[in-house]
């Protein structure tokens, strides 16, 4: 027993029988005036935790007391109560000591661990050790080891809280200034959280990312490698072909992520600027059925796709800034097929249709009623301009015939939401309109 540890214990018993001063004059302790409150440390005591070394009883309580002087702030006592315990747990106090006195120990202390690799105490100890040095690495990769073979709660806190602070705060904060468009600031804030986690999957997508927004694609694709491919792995890849200019390749990597809707919205983006329909149209039939954009987008590629391969009359029509007659009744039958398909009706004769492209879809107009025609004199007009009645009856009609819903539209004394037909009346609008 050490001396101080044996006048603690006397100082005890004295009390209970003559006196604790009359005691300690006897055996030669002074008494000592009540120290501050313990310190507490954040390292573990080292004659605690798993890998500690073997120690007999003699080298337990001379650890202990170093460890008790250590907390209260007695660093003159403990370096020779570790001087009694030849062994890595004596060699540790001595070294704890050292840091408490302001000392840098990181050099024993990795020496130390690399003799107990399985030493719970001394990494943890060298994960202080190195954040006072400022070496964040060196301190998380320590923190983790030692949490690993000590997995007490206050061990496992502070390794996450030291990950969440080097890296996850950083890799945050880096994010937040990418999405405000400062890039350069972005990676700035970035490069000290890949300094201590090259491999960070979310870092890296991050750097990815900032090196397209750099027009630095090639730097992209090689910080892009670190990574196993999965999902957003390979969306990335994509937007990398993108800034290379190559869409085509971007838009068969989006096409591949079949399960993520997301890439192939964003395939659907490319194939529809390169007027791409048919491909469109594939990519919107394989969204789920409760995408929002399926629907709507799968009819307008569809459309778009049969306008593609219809004669140049029917695109003519599609685009004219004010709809004649004709070009009203080739948009009617081209938008709604099944029509044609439709029994009843009685062809007219028309005789100022002959030899128009559109006369058969003019026809089609006349014989279900779609757009009226004078029967007496065998005339349909066809390059008259069309009214907003005209449109308006030829719309409510087709709906009526082919058993879907009319649009609603706007008058004094319709309510919002309704169609509108406000002049001028344009391919585009009325397609919109039967379209929807």
């Amino acid at each position: 027993m050490s001396v101080r540890g044996w006048c603690a214990r006397a100082a005890t018993g004295a009390g209970l029988a003559l006196g604790a001063v009359v005691l300690l004059n006897l055996t030669g302790c002074a008494s000592a005036p009540a120290g501050p409150p313990p310190e507490r440390l954040d390292f573990p005591s080292p004659a605690t935790g798993p890998g500690l070394p073997e120690l007999d009883k003699g080298s337990k309580e001379q650890l202990s007391d170093g460890w008790q002087s250590l907390l209260r702030g007695d660093k003159a006592n403990a370096p020779a109560d570790a001087a009694r315990v030849p062994s890595a747990a004596g060699r540790l106090l001595e070294l704890q000591a050292e840091m408490v006195g302001g000392g840098d120990a990181v050099a024993d202390l990795e020496q130390l661990t690399g003799s107990m690799p399985d030493y719970a105490a001394a990494w943890l100890t060298l994960s202080v050790a190195a954040e006072n040095s400022d070496n964040e690495k060196l301190a998380l990769t320590a923190a983790q080891r030692g949490a690993e073979l000590w997995s007490d709660q206050r061990w496992v806190d502070r390794e996450q809280a030291l990950r969440q602070r080097w890296v996850g705060d950083r890799i945050a904060s880096a994010r937040t200034l990418y999405e405000a468009d400062q890039p350069e600031e972005a990676r700035s804030t970035l490069l000290p959280a890949l300094e201590i986690e090259p491999d960070n999957r979310d870092a890296v997508i991050l750097e990815a990312r900032i090196f397209i927004d750099l027009d630095q694609p090639d730097r992209a694709e090689s910080t892009l490698a670190r990574l196993p491919r999965d999902p957003e792995v390979i969306r990335v890849s994509g937007n990398i072909a993108e800034a290379r200019g190559d869409l085509n390749a971007a838009m068969r990597i989006y096409s591949s992520l079949r399960d993520d809707p997301e890439a192939l919205l964003m395939a659907i983006d490319i194939a529809e600027n390169q007027s791409d329909w048919l491909t469109a149209m594939n990519l919107y039939s394989a969204l789920p059925d409760d995408q929002p954009e399926k629907g709507p987008g799968l009819r307008r590629s569809k459309l778009r796709w049969r306008i593609s391969v219809m004669p140049e009359y029917v695109r003519e029509a599609m685009v004219s800034p004010e709809l004649n007659r004709a070009e009203l009744a080739v948009i009617l039958v081209t938008l709604a097929p099944k029509v044609e398909t439709l029994p009843g009706g009685q062809v007219p004769l028309l005789s100022d249709i002959m030899n128009l492209p559109s006369q058969d879809e003019i026809l089609t107009a006349a014989r279900f009623g779609l757009i009226d025609s004078d029967r007496l004199e065998h005339r349909f007009n066809p390059k008259r301009l069309v009214t907003d009645s005209e449109v308006r009856s030829s719309i409510t009609t087709l709906s009526r015939l082919l058993e879907v819903e009319s649009p609603i539209f706007c008058s004094d004394e319709a309510e919002n939401p309704c169609t509108s037909l406000n002049p001028p009346l344009s391919g585009q609008k009325v397609s919109g309109i039967v379209i929807d």
